[in-house]
């Protein structure tokens, strides 16, 4: 069976280029910690300006793609159905707050906000309908060697890989709009955030091996 290498955002998903630190909201995406200290932030109500606004989302989004990318990581590893279950449920409340959070900005009038909000809640939705529609029903699957699955799984499995597709196709224009975002606020966006480094430290984190 095919198992599932996302591309994802992990190469591209970019960071404001800033001199310094602001003081509502820390651009400087770094590592997990400094991701989750970042979406706290801003589901506080802490990005002030367009600048902010935008590492707020940023890091919103790494939280959630994050979760989907251990999954995969799951799925190669044969890892326990209950491992992989538990990182979903993470995922789908990473997406919940992700939202709650973008809620509380509905009224900024930052220019290109209301794109940048109506296409990220779309990247939500398109994970979570991966989730809801596949993923959890594949972890048992998942939890198995290639060879011990059933017809009927690689059949489902092979399903999602299709469904991917379509989820690509949302993830490349939300990678693509931060540039015209940046430019309608007046900022650059440069260097990037290694997922891959994070999934690796969560993992670890959890003690997966």
């Amino acid at each position: 069976m095919r198992k599932i290498y996302l591309a994802g955002m992990a190469a591209t998903l970019l960071l404001a280029s800033c001199g310094e630190s602001n003081d509502a909201l820390d651009t400087q995406l770094t590592d997990s910690e400094s991701v989750e200290q970042a979406a706290i932030s801003f589901a506080e109500g802490g990005a002030t300006n367009g600048e902010e606004y935008f590492s707020g989302i940023v890091a919103e989004v790494v939280g959630v793609d994050v979760k989907f990318r251990e999954v995969t990581e799951l799925d190669k590893m044969d890892a326990s159905a209950e491992e992989i279950t538990a990182v979903l449920d993470e995922g789908k409340q990473k997406i919940a707050d992700g939202r709650k959070a973008l809620d509380m900005y509905a009224d900024a009038s930052w220019p290109k906000r209301k794109e940048f909000h109506d296409l990220t809640l779309e990247w939500f939705a398109s994970i979570e309908s991966l989730i809801d529609t596949y993923l959890y029903d594949l972890a048992a699957p998942m939890s198995k060697a290639d060879d011990e699955r059933t017809e009927e799984e690689v059949d489902f499995y092979n399903e999602y890989i299709v469904a991917l597709e379509e989820y690509y196709e949302v993830d490349n224009r939300w990678v693509d709009f931060p540039y015209e975002y940046a430019s309608a606020n007046g900022f650059e966006i440069g260097g990037t955030i290694d997922e891959d480094a994070m999934v690796s430290e969560e993992l670890e984190s959890a003690g997966v091996e």
